[in-house]
């Protein structure tokens, strides 16, 4: 019997039979997984499978029987016990999980599982706002599925739009819109188009930086969503 070894997060999980736990896990190596762990809803002690919880990351041995993967041992490399305590902060993670479930499996895997441990990492223990984490992470997915927004410049004729006190976003073309290229496009202040520029420069483990005022999370939200729903054919929840 062969054995795999994988580095995942539980997004999502559904009891089966009596005692079991079927599981749906973004991995590092392999992207999005369903994984059972069998005996581990029963009153006994079930070491094998220490990852068994929403949210919760680990390392999980795994094998393959009759097309299905089962968990042959597992290993909590991080719990992120505070979401599952705050409301907030789970229906937060809650968001995330939806969205990457329905992305399904990106070629850069390893980029995704970064950004989703990163940001559950600072919904849990930082003092960083929710609604701003969740407004990077779907800046950072969209660079990852390849969408990347054009910022500082006419995605039409690619004259600079950097003096502009407000910017139309095209979501067919990709991008900011000047004067002569825009018609009827959505329109957003520069400060926020700045701090969307900001926000996709930096690293997933650098989105605790990010602070938005609340003009700047409702306008990043409206353009996010309706590039990822007009690129991705993904929609998103409103963020209240």
């Amino acid at each position: 019997m062969a054995f795999d070894k994988l580095n995942g997060i539980v997004l999502r999980y559904a009891d089966y039979k009596e005692n079991d736990r079927i599981l749906t896990v973004l991995t590092r190596e392999r992207g999005l997984v369903s994984l059972t762990a069998r005996g581990v809803r029963s009153n006994r002690p079930n070491a094998a499978c220490a990852v068994k919880d929403i949210f919760c990351c680990g390392e999980f041995v795994v094998y393959e029987r009759n097309g299905i993967e089962y968990i042959s041992s597992s290993s909590v490399i991080e719990a992120f016990y505070p979401i599952r305590e705050d409301y907030d902060r789970f229906s937060t993670a809650a968001q995330i999980a939806a969205t990457v479930k329905r992305v399904g499996n990106p070629a850069k895997n390893d980029e995704l599982y970064s950004l989703v441990y990163y940001t559950l990492s600072f919904i849990a223990y930082s003092e960083a706002c929710c609604k701003d984490l969740l407004i990077g992470f779907y800046a950072k997915l969209i660079v990852i599925e390849g969408y990347e927004p054009i910022i500082t410049y006419c995605a039409g004729c690619g004259k600079s739009v950097l003096n502009y006190k407000q910017i139309r976003f095209s979501n067919q073309l990709g991008g900011s819109l000047c004067d002569e290229c825009a018609s009827d496009e959505a329109a957003f202040s520069a400060e926020s188009m700045e701090a969307l520029r900001r926000i996709i420069l930096l690293e997933s483990r650098e989105l605790y930086r990010i602070r938005l005022t609340a003009n700047m999370q409702s306008e990043l939200f409206k353009l996010l969503s309706a590039h990822m729903e007009y690129s991705m054919g993904q929609s998103i929840p409103n963020i209240k």
